[in-house]
């Protein structure tokens, strides 16, 4: 079980199908390189609720905030992450994210989406895994 939480955006729960998070530094480095990243990336479904007709907002809002200007102050946001496998969890939360690419796609009756943040480079030390 998946809970995800973009500050001021949107809560992903039932919709989240996997998540991904990866360190990395530059494969060219001949030492501990201190340009690192901090990468989530989140696939789940587009949901809808079939009773009402609709499809739910959180995916829409993401999509906004992928286009959303690098001046502006809701570039960067609070992501948080927790797995929850039977009772045993991990955590993961970058406190300045932003996006690197959001995809989503429709086939048939079934749509899918993948969101990749990034930490920003300065602000690794709020990136917190637990």
């Amino acid at each position: 079980m998946y809970k995800v939480t973009i500050a001021d955006v949107a809560e992903l729960t039932e919709e989240v199908l996997k998540v991904e998070f990866d360190s990395t530094t530059p494969a060219a480095s001949d030492a501990r390189s201190s340009s690192i990243g901090a990468t989530l990336t989140i696939t789940g479904r587009v949901a809808y609720d079939a009773d009402k007709g609709f499809m739910k907002d959180s995916t829409k809002a993401i999509a906004e905030w992928s286009m959303v200007k690098p001046d502006s102050p809701d570039t960067y946001k609070t992501v948080t992450v927790i797995f929850d496998h039977t009772g045993l969890t991990r955590t993961y939360e970058l406190s300045h994210a932003f996006v690197i690419a959001f995809h989503e796609q429709f086939e048939d009756q079934n749509g899918f989406f993948q969101l990749v943040v990034r930490q920003k480079k300065d602000r690794l030390d709020g990136v917190t895994v637990e």
